[in-house]
């Protein structure tokens, strides 16, 4: 199991690098540990701000795996006065008081708070050797009473309550992450789903039915909070205007088991704003049918086309630089020269030039260098 001693170095050494004071340091003890003293070297003091962690509540799931939820306090005695730790602080800046405020306590509650306001996942070992995923989530700083305190001096009690998700060997769900136009989207909620098309028969001699899947659909729902970022963006055009068939770029990422990208269309979209709350949405994508031809890009898209006087098998080529491309039905990420298959139904006979052609998609402006001609049918705007 991971121990509390575990997290509290990992808090510790978290909060001292979102500081990044060396001279003061956050040294975080585990349920009780002897008070950490100043340390002097020279004229330079290196300041400790004492903290306990300690755990309110614990729960194992009842599975085959090792596996739960921690809650935890974390409490920092913090000096009401930031400490003099060399000769050239000036008085300003040790001043105890400023607009009728502590100004250093001000500035640790910054610092726990920037710290804890994201929630964040880490892989940790135990004492046998045996792997981690852990996730913990963490309230604002709760600030307390000014006590005069033994040892301590006159300082304030922070406190704040952290939400610690354990399992085994698992897979967290900080680690399942969902990109569109290579943007993270912060959903609240994501749901990954593959449906089969099933043809059921009965053959002769029998009364029982065989199924055969034909095909399969692969579909991401999202909750989202709305805010400025390019899936929001592309969702609230989607529900203004209505246009159909915008391809977009999906990279999902299941931590370090797998990850694949595809091109696909905003399907079912609906917004919700209620109250103070943020505004929220709820958008199901699925996989764009993979003719170029019947697809809308974003601007910032290009499209262009591999013009051939007869089929061919494959084709190779050499993009100007990295992107995300979607050809001969498939989306993956080119970098340097690509060697790609090409089957009948990739290719496209347009009659107004009279060539057979292959279209290729990516997220960005680029030069394709083949030896066989390429021409750009839509440019990309902005990049």
């Amino acid at each position: 199991m991971i121990t509390l001693t575990q997290l509290a170095n990992e808090f510790e050494s978290g909060l001292n690098e979102a500081f990044d004071n060396p001279e003061i340091q956050f040294k975080i003890w585990a349920e009780a540990g002897d008070y950490k003293p100043f340390r002097r070297e020279g004229n330079t003091v290196t300041f400790f701000i004492n903290g306990n962690l300690r755990t309110n509540t614990a729960a194992n799931e009842a599975n085959n795996l090792i596996m739960g939820i921690n809650g935890l306090a974390l409490d920092f005695a913090v000096p009401i006065q930031q400490p003099r730790t060399n000769a050239g602080q000036s008085s300003e800046e040790l001043a105890r008081i400023k607009n009728g405020q502590f100004p250093f306590v001000e500035k640790v509650v910054d610092v726990i708070n920037k710290y804890f306001q994201k929630a964040q996942a880490k892989i940790l070992y135990d004492k046998d050797g045996k792997q981690f995923s852990v996730a913990f989530r963490a309230g604002c700083a709760v600030s307390g009473s000014v006590d005069l305190v033994p040892a301590l001096g006159n300082i304030m009690e922070i406190s704040t309550y952290i939400e610690v998700y354990f399992i085994e060997g698992g897979l967290s769900s900080k680690d399942v992450i969902v990109y569109f136009d290579d943007s993270v989207i912060p959903f609240t909620a994501v749901r990954h789903g593959r449906s089969p098309v099933v043809d059921a028969d009965v053959y002769a001699g029998s009364l029982v039915s065989k199924n055969i899947v034909t095909s399969t659909a692969f579909a991401i729902d999202v909750d989202f909070p709305m805010n400025a970022d390019k899936l929001t963006k592309s969702c609230v055009e989607y529900l203004l205007n209505g246009e159909p068939n915008v391809a977009h770029f999906v990279n999902v990422v299941f931590g370090t088991i797998g990850q694949k990208l595809f091109l696909m269309t905003l399907n079912i979209l609906q917004s919700s704003a209620t109250g103070i709350n943020v505004a929220g949405g709820s958008v199901s994508l699925m996989e764009a049918v993979g003719n170029a031809m019947l697809l809308n890009t974003p601007e910032s898209y290009q499209t262009g086309r591999f013009e051939l006087d007869a089929t061919v098998e494959e084709i190779t080529f050499t993009p100007s630089q990295g992107c995300n491309a979607f050809m001969a039905g498939n989306a993956e990420y080119f970098a340097g020269e690509q060697t790609v298959a090409i089957s009948p139904t990739d290719v496209i006979y347009d009659e107004e030039i009279g060539k057979y052609c292959v279209y290729l998609i990516t997220d960005r402006s680029v030069t394709v260098s083949s030896g066989i001609p390429f021409k750009v049918v839509k440019e990309a705007k902005n990049g």
